[in-house]
């Protein structure tokens, strides 16, 4: 027999029970590294991308059906899109009603005295639900925030354009 068969027959791979054991330690240490992330910023970040996609959605609804929707925030933490009539419209996660998760609230709305943004058949931005209604003087913006970070949606006046920043 040569040395090289010899070298060849003395060597070992990772026993199945070692490679499970190895597996079952980075398990542990990867739900302890993802658990002591800070969540709240990746949360808030969705937020704001579902908050501005919801808005345009609003717009886009308008536009399509030639009728008046609205995007309306309902309290510190929710918010709706509704008809003309004010009846709320069942969104893709089959509610009526989103509400943001736990830590992630609404700052101060500016340019909307009547919290919410109202778009007629063309796209166009008013800050009620009066017919023909208030146009927005300036831009509307639309701030939430959780942890000291905060997420600011910008609507712009006459186009009703929507930036997320």
């Amino acid at each position: 027999m040569r040395i090289k068969d010899v070298a060849l027959k003395n060597q070992r791979g990772f026993t199945l029970l070692e490679l499970v054991i190895i597996l079952g330690i980075l398990a542990i240490i990867s739900v302890y590294v993802f658990s002591s992330l800070p969540n709240t910023t990746l949360s808030l970040s969705g937020q704001a991308q579902q908050l501005a996609n919801d808005i345009r959605y609003t717009q886009s609804l308008a536009m399509t059906k030639g009728q008046r929707y609205r995007w309306v925030k309902k309290s510190s933490t929710t918010y709706q899109i509704q008809n003309n009539s004010g009846t709320p419209i069942i969104l893709s996660q089959g509610n009526t009603t989103v509400t943001f998760g736990t830590g992630i609230t609404f700052g101060t709305l500016t340019n909307l005295p009547n919290n919410l943004v109202n778009f007629d058949g063309r796209g166009t931005p008013y800050s009620d639900t009066a017919s023909p209604g208030t146009a927005l003087s300036s831009n509307a913006t639309i701030p939430i925030t959780a942890g000291g970070e905060t997420h600011t949606i910008t609507i712009a006046i006459e186009t009703g354009g929507v930036t997320l920043q």
